[in-house]
């Protein structure tokens, strides 16, 4: 009788699974209601702060993303790896500070007008920002990454051993650059009208054929 009646219990067991599977497969809970499935934008909402608008960055931080919003007309800032903490960055009028960290940094904005990259041998990679104007002064060794970046007016001042690269489409109306000397520049898959170069001993300069073809006007300091 015991090994009937455990049978019996195993055989419930199974087929209350089989119909879980069902609704589970159909997108419903067993008591009829929708499975809620949260997105990447729900998942990563509770790590994001909220900032107010800004119009210049300051970068004394490794690993900056800063990167057109997702979010609608809010703007806000992520550090991976961690949950919101304020610890990071600040913000005095219309300046954003972002403090030295280990992580990444991402910032959230539909423009800003001027970044300072205020320490040497730091990575910033820009994407997917639109705006007429936009200007960057770095230290010394720093790398600036452009992906899919649309700037009517685009200015880099850089020390010794900055390298830019610019690809995924990036345009621009104007390019003026300044550099210290050992310098990179790599230029891919993009447009570019005029371009403006004022550099001492560089290491590197190229364009590929697009970025040549996009081309107009070409003046050397």
């Amino acid at each position: 009788m015991l090994l009937g009646f455990a049978g019996i219990v195993l055989l419930l067991v199974l087929a209350s699974d089989v119909v879980l599977w069902a609704y589970f497969k159909k997108g419903i809970n067993g008591d009829g209601t929708a499975l809620q499935f949260p997105g990447k934008a729900e998942l990563y909402k509770e790590k994001i702060s909220d900032l107010r608008p800004f119009k210049t960055i300051v970068i004394n931080s490794d690993n900056v993303w800063i990167t057109n919003t997702m979010r609608g007309d809010s703007i806000g800032i992520k550090k991976d790896g961690d949950e919101v903490t304020a610890n990071y960055y600040r913000q005095v009028g219309d300046t954003l500070y972002i403090l030295p960290v280990q992580q990444r940094v991402t910032v959230y904005c539909n423009s800003v007008q001027y970044i300072r990259l205020a320490a040497d041998s730091l990575h910033l990679n820009i994407s997917r920002l639109h705006q007429p104007v936009l200007e960057i002064h770095a230290l010394n060794d720093c790398y600036l990454d452009l992906g899919r970046a649309e700037v009517g007016n685009f200015t880099y001042k850089g020390g010794e051993n900055n390298r830019i690269m610019g690809n995924q489409k990036s345009k621009f109306d104007t390019v003026d650059v300044q550099l210290g000397e050992y310098g990179s520049i790599d230029l891919q898959d993009g447009a570019i009208k005029n371009f403006i170069l004022k550099a001492d001993k560089m290491r590197e300069f190229s364009m590929d054929e697009l970025v040549l073809l996009n081309l107009t006007q070409f003046k050397r300091k």
